[in-house]
């Protein structure tokens, strides 16, 4: 929102889209942050978008509802395009509870179906359900800020025992 008479806070029904990062709203996405007890969940978006300038196989979009910045989608093409990875997914903690997450995933999911129909899988790595803990406490995270339900919710399942970084992999079939 840049502040004029016709700018309306992002509500249930506003539009979602996802745009691409450019010199004019990196500040802004690179600002957002999830709730304080979901920190340990993602690196901040200052890093992933870094990530993703240095990555060939990444695709990073900035999502809005209405006109003002409200997360970031970071995926990459894995196994020549068969595979992909949602490599980094977050709604601003402002702006959660309103459907945005879901809507947000589900947009990937469409995304890579019309873009490389032959992709047959989206994988990810979710804070198990029980939480984790970390010697830094800044990566703690508490079962009940776990996106592990989440995801299990939208249809992800999960695929392989926790990961030497404590993680659950989880993907969905496209």
């Amino acid at each position: 929102m840049d502040g004029s008479p016709g700018d309306t806070a992002p509500n249930r029904d506003s539009i979602l889209t996802f745009r691409e990062i450019t010199e004019h709203n990196w500040r802004a996405v690179a600002n957002l942050t999830p709730k304080d007890g979901q920190i340990g969940n993602l690196d901040p978006n200052v890093w992933s978008l870094c990530e993703a300038h240095y990555d060939e196989d990444a695709w990073v979009r900035a999502i809005y509802a209405g006109e003002t910045p409200i997360g970031m989608i970071l995926m990459a093409k894995w196994d020549a395009g068969q595979k992909y990875y949602l490599w980094r997914f977050m709604i601003d903690g402002r702006y959660q509870g309103l459907g945005y997450g879901r809507r947000g995933v589900e947009f990937a999911i469409a995304h890579i179906r019309q873009h490389n129909p032959q992709a047959k899988l989206l994988r990810l790595n979710s804070t198990p359900p029980e939480g984790k803990k970390s010697e830094n406490p800044i990566k703690n995270v508490k079962p009940e800020d776990s996106p592990f339900t989440f995801y299990q919710k939208l249809g992800f399942r999960q695929i392989a025992p926790l990961d030497e970084d404590g993680e659950t992999p989880m993907a969905i079939d496209l």
